[in-house]
């Protein structure tokens, strides 16, 4: 019984030793499991806000590259409306023309005096046979019509070419406003604030406090913001906006497409008559000298030649680059370019007058036709209206020069065979027969309509046709590996956001997203801000072992994206006809935006902010990079050396 019991109490003695010391390893346990949520939780939060913030940046670029689209689309818009302004009014002058021409044919001094019989005109003796009436039941029908439609047409023209000509010169101007707004729109866009205008005044001395605080509309238009309010744009980012609004407002211009481009040569020859003896001269008392055989009148010929030179200031069109009035003219329809058809009036053949009881009647019409022509509507040269050899004259297009107007001349001719009587014929009489002798050709009328500056004759305006518009500035012909311009230039957006202003672990407690202190939230991305690392543990229970830090460089989290704004024509919906391959321009409102890969040098650059941001200064950014070329460079070497032994015999 006495073992029993003093094995029973040993037992005892035993558990009592190991007291307490599960509690220890469930303390350590909990520490470090604490610490791992902790640690889960602060790179969740980090996480999900680099990904937030990256929304942020590909929202930004994305935008600001759909702002540029929307102005280039609006160019395009406006270029089609003034071109369609351009057609009507070479439409207007094409009508002009043709209801000018149309009433002086028809009226008293046109066609009735000239051809009508019995009206006292030059072939009023050839009288009108049996079948008349259906060319002069038409002739009254046109002649009522021809001058209430020319006196219209002369009014509208009158009226609606200036207002058209206004309202181009408006969509002109439209376009530079809405061109220079856009910029600021992206500065808009990208929350571009004081912080830029310092630093434009710090490096560059350039002031821009009044752009701007002009651009600062409220958060409503800064996309940055509406996406992560404590978001902000980094100085990679200043710079970049500042790099592309540089080379985005090269990449369109105003062009000029009136101007002269290169050389335009002009033959300003003229000539006189002399009179001259090439026999013998005699001299007599009543003034003028005999000439033995005669006298003859000699022309001599006067050459003068002259050329002017017009140097491309980069803006002209002119003959090698004629887009916008080339444009113009191909947008012309039929009628306006080209009116050589005859008049509506019927062609009268009567041969009813060659036999039957009407043929012992005196000489008819047999044959009568009116013939109109008309070189349509055309861009004509003023440059040379008061010179020597081009007095009151127009002149069209000439290689090496754009012209400012259009010119339209329409003119009548007249033709007719009438029948000449022959009489004395047995058991007949007389008979006509048509004859050569009474052919009626000749011009009946003819008009011009111009709208031009200072043209004496059929002037509808006095402003210049074309004016200034926008286009993207290489418009040269594009072909398979060059002048496509299909591409805007891209845009680089880099955003940041302090790293104190996310809810990670905090310092030194359990209120999990509050920041580890107030400073850390207001500190960062800046040059000379330092990283905010988790503090070194001394004791197991000493303050701040929560403090897990973020790791990130200078405080700071910065995200990059890139956008641009293309040309495509979509060929499933609107192909063209001729099935070629549409590069960019600004005819045409196909351009979009989209997000482009970010290149090396750009990943390269923002890196190296990021890494200058943590250093105190520029210096120790320098030298830091320096010397991280350096230790590249040898480390490189090393292994060239070592690649270069393996291969050594």
């Amino acid at each position: 019984m006495s073992r029993v019991k003093t094995f029973t109490r040993q037992k005892t003695l035993g558990h009592a030793h190991q007291r307490g010391q599960a509690l220890v390893f469930t303390t350590v346990t909990a520490l470090i499991m604490l610490l791992a949520m902790l640690s889960m939780y602060s790179i969740g939060q980090l996480t999900n806000e680099k990904i937030r913030l990256q929304n942020t940046a590909d929202s930004a670029a994305y935008s600001a590259a759909v702002a540029q689209a929307r102005d280039y689309n609006f160019s395009a818009y406006t270029n089609r409306a003034m071109i369609a302004n351009d057609v009507a009014i070479a439409q207007l002058v094409a009508l002009r023309s043709w209801s000018e021409n149309y009433n002086e044919t028809f009226k008293n001094g046109g066609m009735t005096s000239k051809a009508d019989p019995g009206k006292g005109g030059s072939y009023s003796w050839v009288l009108g046979g049996p079948l008349y009436s259906m060319w002069s039941v038409s002739e009254a029908i046109a002649k009522g019509a021809a001058g209430s439609m020319s006196s219209a047409l002369k009014t509208g023209s009158e009226l609606l070419i200036p207002i058209l000509l206004t309202i181009n010169d408006g969509f002109g101007l439209t376009q530079k406003i809405y061109h220079y707004g856009t910029a600021l729109t992206v500065g808009q866009i990208l929350g571009v604030d004081g912080r830029f205008n310092e630093i434009m005044r710090n490096s560059l001395g350039f002031d821009l406090g009044s752009i701007t605080s002009f651009i600062q509309f409220g958060n409503n238009y800064n996309v940055i913001q509406m996406n992560d309010s404590q978001a902000a744009l980094s100085l990679l980012g200043f710079g970049s906006y500042a790099y592309n609004t540089s080379q985005w407002l090269k990449f369109t211009e105003n062009r000029n497409p009136v101007g002269p481009w290169g050389t335009d040569t002009s033959d300003e020859s003229w000539s006189y008559v002399q009179e001259e003896c090439h026999g013998w001269e005699i001299w007599n008392a009543f003034g003028k000298n005999w000439c033995i055989p005669g006298w003859v009148d000699v022309t001599y010929y006067v050459s003068d030649i002259r050329s002017r030179n017009f140097p491309d200031d980069g803006t002209f069109d002119g003959p090698k680059k004629d887009r916008f009035a080339n444009v113009v003219t191909a947008s012309l329809d039929e009628f306006t370019t080209d009116r050589n058809k005859n008049w509506w009036l019927p062609m009268l053949v009567d041969p009813i007058i060659l036999i039957g009881p009407d043929a012992k009647l005196p000489s008819a019409w047999f044959f009568k036709m009116l013939f109109h022509s008309s070189e349509g509507a055309e861009l004509a040269n003023n440059d040379r209206l008061n010179s020597r050899a081009g007095a009151g004259k127009g002149y069209k297009k000439n290689p090496g020069s754009w012209n400012n107007r259009w010119q339209s001349h329409d003119e009548t001719s007249f033709v007719g065979l009438g029948t000449f009587p022959i009489c004395g014929i047995p058991f007949w009489g007389c008979i006509n027969i048509p004859a050569n002798v009474v052919l009626a050709p000749g011009q009946i009328s003819k008009a011009q309509a111009d709208a031009s500056t200072g043209n004496p004759d059929g002037s509808i305006s006095t402003r210049e046709i074309f004016r200034t518009y926008r286009d993207v500035k290489d418009v040269e012909q594009g072909t398979d590996t060059a002048h496509q311009n299909w591409t805007s230039p891209a845009i680089l957006v880099e955003v940041e956001r302090r790293t104190g202003t996310i809810a990670t672990a905090p310092t030194g407690n359990l209120k999990i997203g509050r920041a580890a202190d107030p400073a850390s939230r207001s500190s960062g991305c800046d040059i000379g801000s330092t990283a905010r690392n988790g503090r070194t543990v001394q004791t197991v229970f000493g303050s701040g072992n929560m403090d897990l830090g973020d790791g990130s460089s200078a405080n700071c989290m910065r995200a990059i994206a890139k956008a641009e704004a293309y040309f495509s024509r979509p060929t499933d919906l609107w192909a063209r006809e001729d099935g070629k391959t549409e590069y960019g321009s600004l005819y045409n409102p196909y351009w979009q935006a989209r997000l482009v890969n970010e290149s090396l040098i750009d990943k390269t650059s923002s890196l190296a902010f990021q890494y200058c941001s943590g250093k105190g200064s520029v210096g120790s950014c320098v030298d830091g990079i320096l010397s991280g070329f350096q230790v590249v460079l040898n480390l490189a070497g090393n292994a060239f050396v070592s690649s270069a032994k393996s291969f050594l015999p």
